[in-house]
């Protein structure tokens, strides 16, 4: 069922459960209702953002510590020669970037969404080392402030409903630095670019990408590598 064949009481309960971060004016204006309705309707559905934020960050935490998630997992690490060197994880920031055939499989889940680019740098004494960025619509008037709080951007995509949320399987190449990341990376040096597709359920909501300076990377992959 859409967004917009659902009553207001549903809509605020949808909107409050799929997205805990969201404050109280951001669900009214979403359904075009008053602040104190919004607080009524949670209120007769016992249902607290706050309780629910909590419950959202339990679960991404025990979904990251799980075994089996682990076990899957490729590890990235900086060659022994470079552990010594400091690493930093920049801030999380946005740019909205227009409609494009190359992103034209990502669904929207409101009519009014705009396609985003959420990023964050680390750098390497300095200097760029790993780009992570997701492409997906989102609300056009985000609030920034809520980026400063967020320590990675996986937690954007709670946004979305974590529980719901999978993924498909990476897809890594070696490359030159090329198109908008060509910015971040010095001409000549090999990038490790690994892209993959996120679900919703199982519509695609959005493409995630991480560039990773090649000549300081070592990538370990569980099982057996098939050529």
């Amino acid at each position: 069922m859409a967004i917009d064949e659902l009553t207001k009481k549903e809509q605020i309960i949808n909107f409050a459960q799929s997205d805990p971060f969201l404050k109280i004016s951001d669900i009214a204006k979403h359904v075009g209702t008053t602040p104190r309705y919004v607080r009524t309707i949670l209120s007769e559905a016992d249902i607290s953002l706050m309780n629910l934020r909590k419950k959202y960050a339990k679960n991404m935490e025990e979904r990251l510590k799980s075994p089996k998630y682990q076990d899957l997992q490729a590890k990235v690490s900086l060659k022994q020669e470079y552990e010594q060197k400091e690493l930093e994880t920049g801030e999380i920031k946005i740019k909205e970037i227009g409609e494009s055939s190359e992103f034209v499989d990502i669904k929207k889940i409101q009519d009014d969404d705009v396609l985003m680019k959420i990023y964050q740098v680390q750098t390497l004494d300095g200097e760029p080392y790993c780009l992570h960025e997701l492409i997906t619509y989102m609300d056009k008037d985000i609030n920034k402030e809520r980026l400063k709080n967020l320590d990675s951007i996986y937690d954007l995509l709670g946004t979305k409903g974590i529980n719901n949320l999978k993924f498909m399987n990476n897809v890594i190449m070696v490359e030159k630095p090329d198109g908008d990341y060509k910015e971040f990376f010095e001409d000549k040096v090999n990038i490790v670019s690994c892209e993959r597709t996120v679900l919703l359920s199982k519509i695609p909501i959005g493409i995630e990408r991480i560039y990773l300076k090649g000549d300081v990377t070592k990538m370990e992959f569980p099982g057996e590598i098939v050529v």
